[in-house]
């Protein structure tokens, strides 16, 4: 007799598409939501509707700030769900692409027509988008990434910072989809969710355990989690390894600090499963008579700060602060569905850190400064980072970087750990950050750190340094 499944039926939830729409403010479809849910029942009236769908999205992936993942969700479902598979493939492999597409492309483009901003009338995007929708229905052809599916200047820095070798890798992963990874909640375990989600049956992709992190659960491709009793119970949240080791790394990075190197590079290799989570956490471990602290200061929606809080089984304090405070509320609402109640949230003033810092100034056992930062490690999930990043941008992020860092480390008590951590792999923004940072703070030692990823991950630097 089958287990029976220790996830109850989640109640249906509750949607109100009117309210939703209401709300969205900024790109608006080239046709209304209506017409297209009464008519896409023609393949003639579909095909035309996502024609159109595309032509408004990529119009408005150049002509404003908006992400990507915002401007698809604002689309009808149907045409949502198509476009989201086609945009992935065009501005991850433009080239290689229309090479098998068959579609002309001149030299130099699309790259060469950033600077003069006339990618959003780049004619050879829509004629691909027509062409991979018509061939949908057949099995997806395999394309191989190469260095022209990536800005000039951006291959070239590669090429300079870490030699040929280590380039094709970046390119071969970073022109390719992300699998999607899930984090089961401790008191779920990763064993226990992979069953879950494959007792009804095999899933249209390949699932396994990871072999980077304990409690990781790696899907080849895109499956409708969100609407499973698991997911609806708070089993696990959808958060990359790698973000996923941040997490542990900040709490034991004795224990996980192992797998980091000193270049990117894929980690798909590596045999031996994850180091197992500690029985005991650094909350029952420590001798002070004061609750175990852990902040988070760059918390966003707060993925890293939940693993953190689950991590140290709900106990001791777990504060994220970010400058947005619809991303915390955010947290908020995923906390209380995943069962935790040992995070609190605070909003700061960009450039306004240090009041907050006065609060908890050399009180914090763990520091986490993941800092903004060019994004070239996620750029499987955010392609459209290399379309429209501005190139002063990469010269403003290192000094962002060492200001937060510098602010933020007046929260570590002594002997705590300060940890820096970034999504990208450029020396300019990882290694130089924190050689700047130790010859201006010398009561900081560096400990376990180096890069993580890209592949099967994400790409990652972290480094911890203990406080004397």
């Amino acid at each position: 007799m089958p287990k029976k499944s220790q996830f109850k039926k989640a109640p249906p939830r509750k949607t109100d598409n009117k309210s939703e729409s209401s709300k969205a403010g900024g790109f608006k479809p080239r046709f209304h939501r209506s017409k297209v849910t009464t008519i896409v029942d023609s393949p003639k009236a579909k095909a035309s509707a996502v024609v159109l769908g595309f032509e408004g999205l990529w119009e408005q992936l150049f002509t404003s700030p908006m992400h990507l993942d915002s401007s698809l969700s604002k689309l009808p479902t149907r045409v949502k769900s198509i476009l989201a598979q086609i945009m992935p493939r065009i501005l991850l492999r433009p080239t290689s692409e229309a090479e098998i597409l068959g579609v002309g492309v001149l030299d130099g483009q699309p790259w060469n027509l950033v600077e003069d901003k006339k990618l959003a009338g780049w004619r050879p995007a829509h004629i691909m988008a027509s062409r991979i929708y018509e061939l949908m229905e057949q099995r997806p052809h395999d394309v191989t990434p190469v260095s022209d599916d990536f800005p000039p200047y951006m291959v070239d820095e590669w090429k300079a910072a870490w030699g040929p070798q280590v380039v094709a890798d970046l390119i071969d992963t970073l022109g390719r989809e992300a699998p999607l990874s899930l984090r089961a909640s401790r008191k779920v375990g990763s064993k226990a969710l992979l069953t879950a989600l494959t007792e009804k049956g095999p899933l249209p992709v390949r699932a396994e355990l990871s072999n980077l992190t304990p409690l990781g659960v790696r899907l080849s491709g895109y499956v409708p989690v969100l609407g499973t009793d698991a997911y609806a119970q708070g089993a696990f949240e959808i958060q990359d390894e790698g973000s996923q080791l941040m997490a542990l790394f900040a709490l034991w990075p004795e224990r996980y600090g192992g797998i980091l190197k000193d270049k990117p590079g894929s980690l798909a290799k590596i045999n031996l499963p994850a180091p197992p989570l500690p029985v005991q956490t650094p909350v029952q471990t420590q001798k002070s008579t004061q609750p175990f602290t852990v902040i988070d200061t760059c918390a966003g929606a707060g993925g890293k700060s939940l693993a953190l809080a689950d991590a140290l089984k709900g106990k001791g304090r777990v504060y994220a602060y970010d400058t947005s405070a619809v991303k915390l509320q955010a947290l908020r609402r995923r906390a209380t569905r995943a069962g935790v109640n040992n995070i609190q949230v605070t909003t700061v003033l960009d450039g306004s850190e240090s009041e907050v810092v006065e609060k908890f100034k050399g009180k914090a056992n763990v520091v986490l400064v993941d800092a903004p930062c060019s994004g070239w490690g996620v750029l499987r999930r955010n392609p459209d980072i290399k379309w429209r990043q501005q190139k002063d941008v990469l010269l403003r992020m290192p000094q962002i970087q060492l200001r937060l860092l510098s602010v933020y480390a007046d929260l570590v008590a002594p002997g705590g750990r300060l940890v820096f951590g970034v999504c990208t792999f450029r020396p300019e923004e990882t290694t130089a950050v924190i050689g700047k940072f130790l010859a201006e703070h010398s009561e900081f030692k560096a400990v376990e750190g180096g890069y993580m990823g890209p592949g099967p991950c994400d790409g990652f630097f972290m480094q911890a340094m203990v406080k004397a």
